[in-house]
């Protein structure tokens, strides 16, 4: 049976694959949180962290860097 990270990983590039650089960082953020999801269910956690958004990743990033 195929991993399903590879599974990800195989859609991601053809997904993205003439995206701008913006859609694939966006494209890349979105698989891990899946990605992790995925994985919290699969091991049966009794609350798996809430997922947070690309924009919000992104705004912190950019008030980290102002610092």
């Amino acid at each position: 049976m195929i991993n399903i990270r590879v599974l990800l990983l195989i859609s991601t590039i053809i997904t993205i694959s003439a995206c701008s650089k913006e859609s694939l960082k966006r494209a890349g953020y979105e698989t891990l949180q899946n990605i992790q999801q995925l994985e919290c269910q699969k091991n049966l956690a009794l609350q798996c962290p809430e997922r947070e958004g690309f924009n919000t990743y992104q705004r912190k990033i950019e008030e980290n860097e102002d610092i």
